[in-house]
């Protein structure tokens, strides 16, 4: 979800018709997505695991983890949401409950974003300069250290700025979230990297990241018209080019307003907010469902209904008499 929007205009926690009306449509938009999006996370993270090969392509590992993170927060945060829509109160109202949802609610969230980052810039030196990771060593350096050092560095950074800040939180269990955030949000470390990195800065490099693999993939194509190996890397560049897009979808427009509205110092409609802090939870939805194209069974079902390649039988011969 977007931080920067919720930090910066508190004016649609308060009740109201309009909150009630945007609360009752995100209620049934997470109810009948969650139970999907579990259930997908479910089916390609078993094929993935369950398959040697699936599982041992390193091109998978950033999906695996990515895959895990979502099942957890199918689990816990979209459930407390709906719990909320339906009561209007926290429960358990208790600090340390409020303390987990949004460790979860945002540690995840922005992990998953900051992984997507590094699933595309990894794929320019996957497809395009596989040699550095050839050997054993390069894979550590290039593709298992960068992964274990955002994890850490992002459980980290919520953990101290959820759990040992250097404020006191205050707790609203009648709004959602518990308050929406945290103290440490209103301190300038903090701020610059929810506010400004993860909100602004990620999807800006990511947009970018994904237009330069386009733009190489597209002009490859025409290189390497009829080599099999590049139409496997083929499918590996739209892969994550897709999954990145199903993210900027839904980041974007918000970042894009907490910008209009920062630069233009205009104030926008009091339900906008609301409403796009809420749209922001929607790639915890679609992601799954991108993540298929992980499975090469997919990629079967996509060529047997591409049209160019439906071969018509030819007619039967014609008897003679």
């Amino acid at each position: 979800m977007t931080s920067s929007l919720q930090n910066n205009d508190t004016s649609y926690t308060n009740s109201s018709s309009s909150t009630d009306t945007i609360d009752s449509i995100f209620f049934w938009l997470f109810l009948g997505f969650d139970v999907p999006a579990l259930l997908c996370c479910i089916f390609v993270l078993y094929h993935l695991l369950s398959k040697k090969d699936l599982r041992e392509a390193i091109h998978n590992h950033v999906w695996i983890i990515i895959l895990l993170l979502l099942i957890v927060y199918e689990v816990i945060p979209i459930p407390q949401h709906l719990q909320y829509f339906m009561t209007g109160v926290v429960r358990p109202s208790t600090p340390m409950y409020c303390l987990v949802w949004w460790f979860i609610d945002w540690g995840f969230y922005y992990t998953i974003s900051v992984l997507l980052l590094f699933a595309s810039i990894e794929r320019h030196f996957l497809i395009f300069h596989s040699q550095m990771t050839a050997t054993t060593r390069k894979r550590l350096i290039f593709h298992y250290l960068p992964l274990i050092v955002i994890i850490l560095f992002m459980m980290v950074f919520y953990i101290v700025a959820i759990f040992a800040p250097g404020c006191e939180s205050t707790y609203d269990y009648t709004v959602d979230l518990c308050g929406m955030y945290p103290c440490s949000g209103s301190m300038l470390f903090f701020q610059i990297f929810e506010g400004v990195v993860f909100s602004i800065v990620l999807p800006i490099i990511l947009t970018i990241t994904n237009l330069i693999l386009l733009i190489r993939v597209v002009w490859q194509k025409y290189r390497v018209h009829r080599s099999v190996q590049w139409k496997k890397q083929r499918k590996l560049a739209i892969q994550v080019i897709f999954m990145s897009s199903i993210y900027l979808l839904f980041n974007l427009p918000p970042t894009i307003v907490y910008l209009v509205r920062v630069f233009r110092h205009s104030a926008s409609e009091p339900a906008l907010p609301r409403i796009l802090f809420y749209y922001s939870y929607m790639p915890t939805f679609v992601l799954p469902f991108g993540c298929l194209t992980t499975l090469p069974k997919f990629w079967d079902i996509m060529e047997k209904l591409d049209p160019r390649k439906r071969q018509v039988a030819p007619p039967p011969p014609i008897p003679q008499i």
